[in-house]
């Protein structure tokens, strides 16, 4: 059914002018930063970051938006679909190397929407959404050493309704090359050796790889694309999946040594650059009036930044959030998102509603006037009206949060319930054991518009308030289908 709704979606279009929607759409995605890595937010950081500054000065900064997980794959599939990862078998962590494809074969994706609507589509970076990996005399297999790198991979950003993909897939797993739309562009015939202070695994590399290299090549592959579609004055739709801040941190020669901090601050303001560059190419190319941009992350900053370190630098990439990547805490999915749209969005406007990055889907569908089908993007609500700068009524309750370990929080209104006794994720604590020994109890209830460092759990005196937040949950999962079994053992009313 999903796979004859890809190809009708072509005829959806609303009788709305072309004009009144975007030329162009382009979609960033960062990796690990959170909201206070954004100088614009978090002027004390020390690091500056002076292109995501310009795309929020001349935009709007949602200062509360969440990423659907608080790791990546998950968040990358809520993204494309417009649905949380949770609805899927994936009911914590992430696509592991060699798995398949997570997105279901003929599930509509964002890229669907500005195909039917008549751009061009590209996928550029980091994929982390599985494969069809192709076996050595025929069919797929999750075995390195059973992969035929000759045959096509299937089950990728093609199959996902881009027209192009160009990429390296994970930039710290196996294998090592670069993927041009569904092929490797070489044979992996050498191993890059682990290196685990810098998540780096082993596996099969190309001769010659680079992890310098990457970030650099993902950007002058972005940029040429735009270039490219402007000399043949065809619209077009660029999702540009960045593979910083993320690990391995390898700021390329040019960064080196440019943040006098570490690594990590050159890495995140080479990040900055590379989105520097995407706009610059807009404008250089004279598309930037006519294209709606978006920037976002899929988690919040990984502690493989070293924040001691940082601190000791007089640099603070937390803020007043707890936790970081992993945790359900506000620092494990709080992120930047920043809208650019030129006559249509306010320059310099923010909104402080609760908004999550599952919402992307409708709003881009909503500007570029696309109907969704029913049963396409279930979790996603379009936040075009506050864009274009319409009363900010509340947007329905109900935002969902999920850690690393699967662990559910939903935010309604300022209130914040966190099913777990502790992170849910990477942070101390962790899991039961641990919260039992310090006798914490087994839900945590924060008001954030007074509490937004989540200090003080206000579960044990408001029961009546768990209750009807734990409702809500049930209503939020049940309001769409559910894949896998053992899933409801997961939730909290099922204890």
């Amino acid at each position: 059914m999903l796979g004859d709704m890809r190809f009708a979606l072509f005829g959806l279009l609303v009788s709305v002018s072309i004009a009144q929607a975007p030329r162009n759409v382009v979609l960033i995605l960062a990796d690990d930063m959170g909201l206070a890595s954004l100088h614009a937010e978090h002027p004390g950081s020390g690091l500056p970051t002076p292109n995501l500054d310009r795309l929020a000065s001349e935009g709007m900064s949602f200062t509360d938006a969440h990423s659907g997980s608080a790791v990546c794959s998950p968040t990358r599939y809520g993204l494309l679909t417009g649905r949380y990862s949770w609805r899927t078998k994936l009911k914590a962590g992430i696509v592991n190397k060699w798995g398949p494809p997570l997105i279901a074969e003929g599930r509509l994706t964002i890229a669907d929407l500005g195909g039917s609507a008549g751009l061009r589509t590209a996928c550029i970076g980091k994929w982390h959404l599985g494969w069809l990996w192709p076996k050595k005399g025929g069919g797929t297999t999750h075995k390195s050493s059973e992969i035929d790198y000759t045959q096509p991979l299937g089950g990728g950003p093609l199959e996902a309704g881009f027209e192009h993909y160009f990429g390296d897939d994970v930039p710290n797993w196996p294998p090592y090359i670069w993927i041009e739309d569904d092929r490797a562009l070489s044979i992996p015939s050498e191993t890059m050796p682990a290196d685990s202070a810098n998540g780096v695994s082993t596996g099969p590399m190309t001769p010659g790889w680079s992890l310098e290299a990457v970030l650099p090549e993902l950007t002058r592959r972005s940029v040429r694309y735009i270039r490219d579609r402007a000399r043949a004055r065809e619209r077009f739709f660029l999702y540009f999946p960045m593979t910083s801040p993320h690990t391995p941190i390898s700021p390329s020669e040019a960064f080196r040594g440019q943040s006098g901090v570490s690594a990590y601050g050159d890495f995140l303001l080479e990040t900055d650059w590379s989105v520097g560059q995407v706009l610059r190419a807009l404008d250089q190319y004279g598309l930037a009036e006519d294209t709606l941009v978006i920037f976002v992350t899929d988690n919040g900053t990984s502690p493989k930044a070293d924040f001691s370190g940082l601190s000791a630098a007089g640099v603070d990439l937390r803020g007043i959030w707890r936790g970081h990547k992993a945790d359900v805490w506000e620092g494990g999915h709080r992120v930047p998102f920043l809208v650019r749209w030129p006559g249509k969005v306010k320059p310099g406007s923010r909104c402080d509603q609760p908004v999550g990055l599952t919402d992307v889907m409708a709003t881009v569908a909503d500007a570029l006037r696309v109907k969704l089908p029913v049963g396409v993007g279930e979790d996603s609500r379009s936040l075009l009206g506050i864009l274009r700068g319409g009363v900010q009524e509340p947007l329905p309750d109900g935002l969902v949060q999920h850690s690393s370990r699967g662990k559910f929080a939903l935010r309604v209104g300022s209130w914040k319930l966190c099913f777990c006794p502790g992170s849910g994720g990477w942070s101390t604590p962790r899991g039961p054991a641990q919260a039992k020994k310090l006798g914490l109890p087994e839900v945590q209830l924060y008001d954030l518009s007074v509490d937004p460092g989540e200090q003080s759990n206000l579960a044990l005196e408001q029961p009546d308030r768990v209750q009807a937040m734990t409702e809500l949950l049930r209503k939020v999962v049940d309001a769409a289908p559910n894949d896998g079994d053992g899933w409801w053992s997961q939730l909290p009313w099922e204890r």
